[in-house]
């Protein structure tokens, strides 16, 4: 890892929807806003195991809530700040789907800088982590690559299975591309139907953004792409 003590991984997500979803229902809007906060406190605070050495890891990882914008970042630059800030986000983004909050999310490192008295938050990594999220169309998290080096042989409990895959990202505006996601899959407690449909799995949250048949094709299409990677990888992961 490098050792400039500005550089650090950076994660940045945000709640699909809320929007459109605040102007529909402003009570039901605010009332998963407030869970996504209850569901940052439940994982972002957890500790970690590393399998390999028996460590636990704890307090690696800072993160806030701006409006529907979620920032996590490292303390520092380290092997252990990765695997904390990689496994915690991941496990904020399942435990959020189980609480009906759709989020999309990129995660970078390089330089970032922050003042936690002023709130003052700057650095190239929130932007790349920032552009990493919005520019795919999916609920998911994509990574940077140094991350992915960082990261990818991180084993998810007792499955050895990698943490980091590679898709085809679909993207606004340009064909898919592929790069290292978060394989989020393998910490999703999933006990429906496989395989899984856009529709039926889109229906938990029709209820902050209306009926599946109501929706504009460039918003179908993001829970198309996210289930086309859920079948594909929950496929694998059951094998």
């Amino acid at each position: 890892m490098m050792s400039d003590p500005s550089d650090r991984f950076v994660a940045h997500f945000d709640m699909l929807g809320m929007r459109s979803a605040t102007k529909r229902n402003p009570d039901l809007a605010w009332e998963r806003l407030s869970a996504l906060s209850r569901v940052r406190d439940e994982r972002m605070r957890l500790g970690i195991e590393r399998l390999d050495t028996g460590a636990l890891i704890k307090d690696r990882v800072y993160s806030f809530i701006f409006s529907d914008t979620l920032v996590a970042f490292s303390k520092s630059n380290g092997e252990n700040d990765a695997l904390a800030l990689v496994l915690l986000t991941t496990e904020l983004f399942t435990r959020a789907l189980y609480y009906r909050i759709p989020l999309r999310g990129g995660i970078a490192h390089g330089r970032f800088e922050f003042n936690l008295e002023r709130n003052l938050f700057s650095g190239p990594a929130l932007v790349d982590a920032y552009e990493l999220g919005e520019s795919s169309q999916w609920l998911g998290i994509v990574i940077d690559d140094y991350t992915a080096k960082a990261a990818k042989n991180i084993p998810i409990r007792s499955q050895g299975t990698d943490v980091v895959t590679f898709w085809d990202v679909p993207l606004k505006n340009s064909l898919p591309e592929t790069r290292n996601v978060m394989n989020w899959i393998q910490t999703h407690q999933y006990r429906g139907p496989v395989p899984l449909t856009a529709e039926v799995f889109y229906g938990t949250m029709s209820d902050m953004f209306g009926p599946w048949d109501e929706l504009p094709p460039n918003v179908r299409v993001k829970y198309e792409n996210t289930v086309a990677f859920f079948n594909a990888h929950y496929r694998a992961s059951s094998k």
